[in-house]
């Protein structure tokens, strides 16, 4: 009987050239598992004993794709300190195995490579990359809440200097081909469908050649390059600058929540300058205190979800998405022209109408923009603009509407305005083209009424910046059709987003969970707690900005009308406040006027406006007082708590999706798991007390869901655990 087919395929050519071709069977990327590893230093320990091979090249068997890490299923499984450090231990020795081979290495990388994948390659002698958009290559293990463990820490350092090394590790970076080639991780950039014929020549011209300083085995300087200017200073006395800085960045951004950014940069700095074998020892250490971490499993978590929304469809098995060829985009504000923006920067043509020329040269001028700063920033050639802004086109008619297979409104957020277009539109789209509304909380169901074809009518729900922020509401209506559901959800993948299906209802998922947090801030702030304390204090818990902060960002005059939506479905709960009329009165709409709870000073946030105080009648601002349990309590439980009303209606499939929806559409602490994972962290029976006092005190709108009630009453939780 014949013996599987391993990961590792290795053949050596009459002048000397072996290439070890990586192709793990059954599986669509290569990846590092405990066999993987243990195949992979058979195949090592026999190439050092050869005598015939006089250099080694490296390529994947899988299409665009190189090494794309360790198995992360792996790693979550292991929480034994001593199982921890031996498989650290053991990724060193089999890549110092590589790294000591008696000829030089070659990576050809085509592909992403991150990860293990990035840390293999910085144990060889040279590294060739393609020019393929595909290409990319860095450490991402922050974001998993653990470090690069297997050299990284150690071997990018010196290979392509401290300070852009700390770039990569400390943020987890993944840089396209030619950053890499800029910052000297990359040798050679190659145009893609030559990678492998150069690769070969390249090897070729390495034989009999001495090994680079990179494999250096008594761990010496393993810079590809001799050091020069800046990186001269850093080995000496300007290198405790840099780490004291990178370390206050890092605490500036993290407030502390994340341990393994500042674990990371420990190792980088007590092992630089240090023998490799001492530096490789301190990732040891550090891997130690990392794996099995809540903030890891929490952060691996999260991961996990977003590989299982890459196999979804978000509807029922069976059901297919449509192709899209063209893309419509009504409307060319700040959402609109975003919209059209990243549709065209992923390779749409994209048809825009708006009702005034000077909205269509803004949509254009925000596309422009975002393009530009690519280019400044070199992630964009002056060629690749011109022909993404070259896939942007527009008018003040409905010419070009036709062709379009999907077609996003994002006009005024006034039903009677989204169905007098929808009504437009259809006069003008082929029949199976799909209408998806823009709309932030105006019911599907409704805007579809106006429809002769409510079947083909659904929510496309971005939030804003459209480029930057990942998530997008998929809202189906009573009479979408589910194919239509699914074209959608594709759509979004592919733009980048991370998609999550949502029932039709006021608010839908986000915003409707929102709400409270964003009530509850002006009403604190009313009570004359200070702005400050209030976003200082929601900072530190870990979200992105603070309540009052957020508004500013929004809009006031938007969540003003956002209120009003919610108001009229759950009065009790979303009672108006009138501080927003109050501000819109004023004109006080945030940063967008450069006016708000906030000053702005080149789109800059400078410090409270005292005016505002004054606008919403406060007398003594900052005159009370808040604990950070009372903050969390008054403003995030009652968020808790309306995800219990979202999960008894069935607004989302269940707690992982909500939290997902929340993570990336609010920017919910990822450290933290999500909203419903970090209730339960807390307690489920805590939560309700809280808002049992919270209501006896402020008023019902605090009065627990039945759902949360019951799960604390029973002991368990929103998971199904006891």
């Amino acid at each position: 009987m014949a013996d599987a087919p391993g990961a590792f395929r290795l053949d050596v050519e009459g002048d000397g050239l072996a290439v070890l071709t990586f192709d793990l069977p059954g599986e669509k990327v290569n990846k590092y598992s405990a066999h993987v590893l243990l195949e992979l230093e058979r195949v090592l320990d026999g190439l050092a004993k050869r005598s015939d091979v006089k250099a080694l090249l490296l390529v994947s068997g899988k299409p665009d794709i190189f090494i794309a890490g360790a198995d992360v299923k792996e790693i979550a499984g292991v929480s034994d300190p001593a199982t921890i450090a031996n498989g650290v231990r053991r990724g060193h020795e089999i890549f110092g195995k590589l790294a000591n081979l008696p000829f030089p290495t070659v990576a050809a990388i085509e592909g992403p490579c991150v990860g293990g994948g990035c840390e293999t390659v910085l144990a060889m002698d040279w590294r060739l990359a393609s020019d393929s958009k595909k290409t990319q290559i860095g450490l991402p293990e922050i974001k998993l809440g653990i470090l690069p463990a297997w050299g990284g820490t150690a071997r990018l350092p010196r290979v392509v200097g401290l300070t852009g090394a700390l770039d990569v590790i400390l943020a987890g970076k993944v840089v396209d081909s030619r950053r890499a080639k800029r910052m000297g991780l990359v040798d050679e950039l190659v145009p893609a469908p030559i990678l492998l014929e150069a690769a070969r020549k390249f090897a070729r011209g390495k034989f009999g050649t001495p090994k680079r300083a990179n494999a250096a085995p008594d761990g010496g300087p393993l810079r590809a390059v001799p050091a020069k200017g800046m990186e001269k200073l850093l080995e000496g006395v300007g290198k405790s600058v840099v780490f004291s800085k990178a370390r206050s960045s890092v605490l500036r951004e993290t407030h502390g929540n994340y341990p393994a950014p500042l674990a990371a940069l420990a190792a980088v700095e007590r092992g630089f300058g240090k023998p490799l074998k001492e530096a490789l020892e301190l990732e040891v250490e550090a891997a130690g205190k990392l794996v099995g971490s809540p903030e890891m499993k929490a952060l691996v978590n999260l991961f996990f979800r977003m590989e299982e929304v890459k196999k979804e469809t978000g509807v029922a098995a069976g059901v297919s998405p449509r192709p899209v060829k063209r893309v419509g985009v009504l409307g060319a504000g700040a959402m609109g022209g975003g919209i059209a923006q990243l549709s065209a920067d992923k390779g749409w043509p994209v048809r825009m109408k708006d009702i005034r020329h000077e909205a269509l040269a803004l949509g254009y001028a925000q596309a422009a923009k975002i393009w530009q700063e690519k280019v400044k920033k070199r992630r964009m050639t002056k060629v690749e603009f011109a022909g993404k802004m070259s896939l942007l086109g527009g008018g003040l008619g409905w010419e070009g509407f036709d062709a379009c297979d999907v077609t996003i409104e994002a006009v005024l957020e006034k039903l009677a305005v989204k169905q007098a277009v929808l009504k437009e539109w259809e006069a003008v789209a082929a029949p199976d083209a799909i209408f998806a509304s823009n709309t932030s909380t105006l019911p599907i169901t409704e805007i579809a009424k106006a429809a002769a074809r409510p079947e083909r009518i659904v929510g496309m729900h971005f939030f804003n910046p459209v480029h930057k922020m990942p998530l997008v509401e998929v809202i189906f209506g009573e009479k979408t059709a589910p194919e239509v559901t699914a074209t959608i959800f594709e759509l979004a993948k592919k733009m980048g987003k991370t998609p999550v299906v949502v029932k039709d209802a006021p608010g839908f998922l986000v915003n409707r969970i929102l709400a409270p947090y964003l009530g509850e801030g002006v009403r604190l702030l009313l009570e004359g707690v200070s702005m400050e304390a209030i976003d200082k204090g929601m900072r530190k818990f870990g979200m992105p900005v603070g309540p009052i902060e957020l508004l500013d960002d929004v809009g006031i005059d938007v969540a003003a009308k956002g209120a009003e939506t919610l108001s009229a479905a759950w009065p009790e709960r979303m009672p108006i406040d009138p501080a927003f009329g109050r501000l819109v009165t004023a004109t006080r709409l945030g940063r967008k006027t450069k006016k708000g709870f906030y000053r702005y000073e080149n789109d800059k946030r400078v410090g409270p406006d005292a005016q505002a105080y004054v606008d919403l009648g406060v007398a003594s601002p900052g005159s009370v007082s808040i604990t950070p349990e009372a903050l969390e309590a008054r403003l995030i439980y009652p968020m808790v708590n309306e995800a219990a009303f979202c999960l008894a209606e069935a607004i989302v499939p269940g707690p992982d999706k909500l939290d997902l929806a929340m993570i990336f559409g609010i920017g919910f602490p990822p450290f933290r798991g999500g909203l419903c994972a970090h209730a339960e962290a807390r307690g489920l029976a805590a939560v309700v007390d809280a808002l049992n006092r919270l209501a006896s005190e402020k008023g019902p709108r605090f009065k627990p869901a039945p759902l949360l009630a019951d799960l604390a009453k029973q002991g368990t939780t929103f998971f199904g655990k006891e």
